[in-house]
């Protein structure tokens, strides 16, 4: 009985030390005021977190000539002044892999402006020496006339070794 007490705490912390091991990047607790680049890892990948603040103003559709606000910074992915009433606008994201790996690409957005984003494509791999541009799309749909704010990260994960492909 003593035995398998022992087998039993040894594995149940072995999982726990390989859950713990394993686990992937968590979600922000504060959103980014600028481009902000974080490195992570675990045991079996390396994870490199490109973090965009993102805001609109959704402004009421009157029918008549709009202020529209544009942002020209290439660091960041604010959609500026809109109007609501389905309206939409985009903005891009290029994306590049200088690694000699392929690297698995996730894009995530956060806060009360997540429902609003959606990307042309999302959850890929990325080959060696491949390029892709992501149309990163903001629709106010029917949403109330305010202001939304949050962060969009572009997750690039890296598998340390060769035999981890199957796993992403």
């Amino acid at each position: 009985m003593k035995n398998k007490v022992i087998i039993f705490t040894v594995f149940v912390v072995a999982i726990i030390f390989l859950y713990l091991m394993l686990q992937e990047p968590t979600e922000p607790k504060e959103f980014v005021n600028e481009k902000e680049v974080l490195n992570y890892s675990n045991l079996l990948f390396n994870y490199k977190i490109i973090r965009y603040p993102t805001s609109v103003e959704i402004t009421p559709f009157s029918g008549g000539n709009i202020n529209l606000g544009v942002v020209g910074d290439l660091w960041n992915l604010k959609f500026g002044i809109i109007p609501g009433n389905n309206s939409y606008v985009k903005r891009y994201v290029g994306i590049t892999n200088l690694e000699e790996k392929y690297n698995k690409v996730t894009l995530k957005a956060y806060g009360n402006i997540s429902p609003l984003v959606n990307f042309s494509r999302n959850n890929f791999v990325l080959n060696e020496n491949e390029t892709s541009a992501i149309e990163v799309n903001l629709y106010t749909d029917d949403k109330e006339v305010g202001n939304y704010t949050g962060e969009i990260d572009v997750i690039i994960k890296v598998p340390k070794y060769d035999f981890v492909k199957i796993l992403t």
